[in-house]
């Protein structure tokens, strides 16, 4: 039996910048986050005492030339080895970094899989890969993939979007069903941060997520995957990580009568956003027609102040929602404020004068100027009707 620890896409450096801008703590916090979840998934390999550390692709963000990272990848790697568990990675697309002809190689026990050496055997198993030697690649990396070595356990290291996902580019694409049948026994994949497991009779494919999520749109993140290749189809282990999270809050301050009703419902609500041991982010959806997001956003700072590990991310505002009808009455309040117009009468008399001189003379006298209010009234009452049952429609 071989454990692994899997994961992808730490994204050191990342650069938050639109998280940043709106509250720059949170910005600094989130680099620091996606660096201690990285020092604890080195902690985690060494406890659980795994076979091999394993990462598909992108460790870091960019190709930018951030030699603050690399030492810190290096060192962390270097605890590693040191613990006695080798580590096996693949250059994603965002990982000019890892290009040791450039920037030296990342130590002793690191092995980085590539055209120039596909294949590393650890334990009995064979580790495959191929990395990006580009920002992006259109086609396929499978068959260009060493085929199984007969009689040893085979794993691919691979960074591909699959058959594509939600939100993530076409980067190396590959049919899932074509990996599935390629020969190994376990697939190692990354570039698609919510995590998921494709089992295909002996064959598992784990796809461990981003470890550290930077934004909202990240939240099914926060995972490494625990993998035991054996006999029979792999077994795998999903495990929390990450230290920072993302919260959305709803906040009724629709009956807050004053600022001070406001601040207490908003000490409630992000003090229950607190979690033991993790900084949370907090994006507030506010329900108010009298307290401005401007106003709510500066007194959840003042309150934030005095809690320990939560960040306001953005405070997002709505009105209460209407009562059914509530625009039909609306629109009706705006027709009878016009009847008192001048000009509005003015107008109708004009037309009722046309009506009655287009009618029989017997009958013109029905349409005179005394009941035009009456008229008015009546039309008012049947476009109400007509309004009010269109809305239970």
């Amino acid at each position: 039996m071989m454990r692994l620890l899997v994961s992808a896409d730490i994204h050191l450096g990342s650069p938050i910048r639109s998280v940043a801008l709106r509250n720059p703590d949170l910005g600094d916090r989130l680099k620091q986050a996606s660096r201690d979840t990285f020092a604890e998934i080195i902690d985690l390999a060494i406890s659980e005492q795994v076979d091999a550390l394993v990462l598909a692709g992108d460790i870091f963000d960019n190709g930018y030339p951030d030699l603050k990272a690399r030492a810190f990848l290096i060192s962390q790697l270097a605890r590693a080895s040191e613990a006695g568990v080798p580590t096996v990675l693949i250059r994603g697309n965002h990982d000019a970094l890892l290009d040791h002809k450039a920037h030296g190689d990342l130590g002793p026990n690191v092995h980085v899989l590539h055209k120039g050496t596909p294949t590393v055997e650890i334990g009995g198993t064979a580790f495959h890969g191929l990395s990006f030697d580009a920002a992006h690649v259109a086609k396929s990396f499978l068959p260009d993939y060493p085929r199984p070595v007969p009689g040893k356990r085979n794993v691919g290291l691979m960074h591909t979007s699959l058959d594509g996902a939600q939100g993530h580019d076409p980067y190396a694409p590959c049919a899932e069903r074509d990996l599935m049948a390629y020969g190994y026994d376990l697939w190692c994949l990354g570039h698609i941060h919510a995590p998921f497991e494709r089992v295909d009779g002996p064959v598992l494919a784990v796809m461990p997520g981003i470890p550290q999520p930077r934004h909202f749109g990240e939240r099914n993140g926060g995972t490494v995957t625990i993998v035991s290749v054996g006999d029979g189809t792999p077994e795998f282990e999903r495990r929390a990580i990450g230290h920072l999270g993302f919260s959305e809050c709803a906040l009724d301050l629709s009956t807050c009568a004053d600022q001070q009703e406001v601040l207490r419902s908003l000490r409630d609500t992000l003090m229950s956003a607190q979690v033991l041991g993790r900084d949370m982010a907090v994006r507030l959806h506010v329900t108010s027609d009298r307290h401005g997001k401007e106003l709510v956003t500066e007194l959840a700072a003042e309150v934030l102040d005095s809690i320990d590990g939560v960040f306001l991310d953005k405070v997002k505002s709505a009105p209460p929602p209407r009562k059914p009808g509530a625009e039909t009455d609306d629109l009706v309040r705006l027709m009878q404020d016009e009847l008192t117009e001048d000009g509005f009468r003015q107008a109708a008399l004009q037309q009722l004068e046309e009506l009655r001189l287009a009618l029989p003379s017997e009958i013109m006298d029905e349409l005179d100027e005394s009941g035009l209010d009456a008229l008015l009234e009546e039309a008012i009452a049947e476009v109400s009707l007509t309004l009010h049952a269109g809305a239970l429609r």
